[in-house]
């Protein structure tokens, strides 16, 4: 059975016609960097345990995610099932995509991270997109973007909706409790609403903004998570009014206080 990403794909598939040269370029760029931090990864984790290979280090997936969703406007996910899924974005993909070698090849490694470099260093310095990739009518994308939100929440055990806080009104023990010791940002959800599984009242956010961004990120988001707790999408609260309408009221809130609520 098709998923409701095939579906949306075989029904409506990216078209890139619109896209001017510099716009094609940039997108590009944003596949060969992906294609290129996919064999580092390969390579690099087969080989870790070389002294070599852990200074060279593997680059941040992180930086790339940031960079790609930045550029293109677009969120991560959506950009990695396209760029595997529809034809145009196959046509752009590098004609000769690097290989990841052996781990007595060394070299092949500092070489193709080199070509990643380049890559991402591209994309950092291109204009975002002003043209939509995944559609070209407000009707059509729409309906899209609903039937994309009802993927999610077909996958999710718990749906939320988050503001962003600030994770330095938290005492010690409130940031010992509910984030990972491995959180650095600055920033956090504090859960207001949601359906299904309660979630934390505080956890940490989908991508890790610093202070002179935050400012350009919207202030609620709806979330989605798995069974595991871990991120499946987060939409600003602005996108997804109409699947809002469709889950109806909330099925538990928080109070002022942390508290749970469940109606």
């Amino acid at each position: 059975m098709l998923s409701l990403l095939s579906l949306l794909l075989a029904t409506s598939q990216p078209s890139l016609e619109h896209l001017s040269q510099s716009e094609r370029s940039l997108l590009q760029a944003a596949l060969a960097a992906q294609q290129a931090h996919s064999v580092l990864s390969v390579q690099y984790e087969a080989c870790q345990s070389q002294r070599d290979y852990r200074q060279a280090g593997l680059p941040d997936l992180q930086l790339l995610r940031s960079a790609i969703e930045a550029k293109l406007q677009l969120p991560y996910q959506n950009f990695l099932f396209a760029s595997r899924q529809a034809g145009d974005w196959q046509r752009l993909q590098p004609r000769d995509p690097l290989q990841a070698g052996s781990c007595d090849e060394f070299n092949r490694y500092r070489e193709n991270l080199d070509q990643y470099e380049l890559q991402l260093f591209a994309l950092e310095i291109a204009e975002p997109l002003t043209s939509s990739l995944t559609a070209n009518q407000t009707e059509a994308a729409s309906a899209q973007q609903l039937l994309l939100l009802r993927g999610y929440l077909q996958r999710s055990s718990g749906v939320a909706i988050a503001r962003v806080f600030d994770r330095s009104q938290l005492n010690a023990i409130e940031q010992a409790n509910f984030l990972h010791p491995d959180y650095q940002s600055r920033y956090i959800f504090r859960l207001e609403q949601g359906w299904r599984s309660v979630m934390p009242v505080y956890m940490g956010m989908h991508s890790q903004f610093n202070e002179q961004d935050i400012g350009k990120q919207a202030s609620e988001w709806l979330i989605f998570l798995d069974t595991q707790k871990q991120f499946i999408a987060a939409r600003p609260l602005t996108e997804v009014s109409a699947l809002l309408a469709e889950l109806g009221p909330a099925e538990w809130t928080f109070d002022l206080n942390g508290n749970l609520i469940r109606k």
